[in-house]
């Protein structure tokens, strides 16, 4: 069953991303950014974390701020270095997308007893657990 959510999760975000145009890449990034302090990273940043070349991140970044999603900034101390920040429409498509996700959950969980729900977070906290620890190793 779980791996049958993430499916259906999975599905909905592509969905989702697809009817705002974004390539996976592109909401990768952009979901990252949401992570980060001041929903800003450096180019490197974000490379490291898709695992992409600096060619196609730069090829995104591009994409990205003339769809209006994303500012280059220089940093502070190092002309040379940039930095990329989510823009408010960035993150009013994000948390509509999210919002949308967590408002089903939501509405699931209610139609759970409180035994059923304690059943389900012992699941999902041994799964972690397993996940986390494999992860470790």
């Amino acid at each position: 069953m779980l791996r049958r959510y993430r499916v259906a999760e999975s599905d909905m975000l592509t969905r989702a991303r697809r009817s705002l145009g974004m390539s996976e890449n592109e909401f990768a990034a952009l979901r990252f950014l949401m992570q980060q302090r001041n929903h800003a990273a450096r180019p490197h940043a974000l490379i490291q974390h898709l695992g992409i070349s600096s060619a196609s991140v730069t090829a995104m970044i591009d994409k990205l701020e003339r769809t209006g999603r994303i500012v280059r900034h220089e940093v502070a101390g190092d002309r040379r270095a940039v930095s990329v920040t989510a823009t408010p429409l960035a993150k009013r498509e994000m948390r509509t997308t999210f919002e949308e996700l967590d408002e089903l959950m939501e509405a699931a969980v209610e139609r759970l007893s409180p035994s059923e729900i304690n059943h389900i977070e012992a699941f999902l906290e041994v799964v972690t657990d397993a996940v986390e620890g494999s992860i470790a190793a």
